[in-house]
């Protein structure tokens, strides 16, 4: 079995978010979460799922995705995209295409909507005659890229989520993602894929966030600090093992610190499974009031040895416009019911 979960603690489905001539939102997409059709699935298996802003926007917004959570088992060779399609200023939609062998019952998706000149989003597939030594050869091989966007950034900053992959492992037990993204320039950051052993990568479909350092707080956590920890400790196999981390955010993310569109991704992984179980989860929390810090945690249970493991993360401030200040009751009441329930979700799964 394989499984990869990247789990926010922060799972309103639509979160709001405005900074002066910026639009922010933000949800969660369950569509795939152990039905009968993903858990038998006849391949290949095509489906989309219409997704509706809680709030419209002013104009047509840009749309990233992320995966939380993904569980993939039956096979280790894995083949899988998601993509977005026909975005409005009222919705879009979120594709998926599975063509296994490996079936994939929960997929979970973040999605971050916006209007802002600060920001971009590009998607690009890296096919199977661009990843000419990412998909053979055995060892640890990497390749180099560049990613390119437009000069009206005066401090750029890039994170990755990986979004779709085809990958086949022969004679080995280990499954290997890992994405480094070097010093980002006025034009273009060079991007570095790796894997190893016998694990090929014949596609991939990258997400990239491109954004001025000092409009949102974005970064990675996780990469090398996770080695020679408590991830290789796999005696308690029910107890789920987890890393922690800790960020300082400005006090501007400090105040209404539910309304922040706040969002986690899954950047890269290296598992190895004795039983061929594959498990991940990652969680977050809002950002503590009383510490001014931004918390996550990610682990894993069972057979699963993660000797790697990156997620990175978007967090935008909570700004309302004069005309947005006046909220509903029922929508703070719902959003302080989910911080209830996702700080009991971490309490209860993330903390040992």
């Amino acid at each position: 079995m394989l499984i990869i979960v990247a789990i926010l603690c922060v799972s309103v489905l639509g979160q709001l978010g405005y900074d002066g001539y910026t639009e922010w939102q933000s949800g969660i997409d369950r569509t795939i979460n152990r039905q009968n059709k993903f858990v038998e699935p006849v391949y290949p298996l095509q489906m989309f799922t219409r997704v509706q802003f809680p709030r419209q926007f002013s104009r047509r917004p840009q749309v990233l995705i992320m995966h939380e959570e993904i569980e993939w088992n039956k096979n280790r060779n894995i083949n899988y995209q998601t993509f977005v399609s026909d975005v409005t200023v009222k919705g879009f939609y979120i594709n998926y295409l599975i063509n296994g062998p490996a079936i994939i019952p929960v997929l979970r998706v973040r999605w971050v909507a916006f209007v802002d000149s600060e920001a971009e989003v590009q998607y690009v597939n890296y096919q199977f005659e661009d990843l000419i030594r990412l998909r053979q050869g055995f060892g640890t091989r990497f390749q180099d890229f560049m990613v390119q966007y437009y000069l009206k950034y005066p401090t750029p900053r890039v994170v990755a989520f990986i979004v779709g992959a085809e990958m086949e492992v022969y004679d080995s037990l280990t499954t290997t993602i890992q994405i480094q993204l070097g010093k980002p320039t006025g034009s273009a950051t060079p991007v570095r894929f790796l894997t190893r052993d016998r694990c090929h990568i014949n596609t991939l479909r990258i997400a990239y966030f491109i954004s001025s350092d000092y409009s949102t707080i974005m970064g990675t956590l996780g990469s090398s600090d996770n080695y020679f920890n408590q991830f290789l400790d796999n005696e308690n196999r029910m107890k789920l093992r987890v890393q922690r981390f800790e960020r300082e955010v400005p006090s501007s993310f400090i105040f209404e610190s539910h309304q922040n569109v706040l969002a986690q991704g899954i950047t890269g992984f290296d598992v190895h499974s004795r039983a061929g179980n594959f498990y991940v989860k990652v969680g977050g929390e809002y950002v503590d009031k009383k510490s001014s810090t931004y918390h996550c945690a990610y682990g894993t249970k069972g057979d699963t040895v993660l000797q790697y493991m990156e997620v990175s993360y978007i967090l935008h401030p909570p700004a309302l416009p004069p005309y947005q200040m006046l909220i509903e009751e029922s929508v703070i009441d719902d959003n302080q019911d989910t911080i209830i329930e996702s700080q009991e979700l971490l309490n209860d799964s993330l903390i040992p």
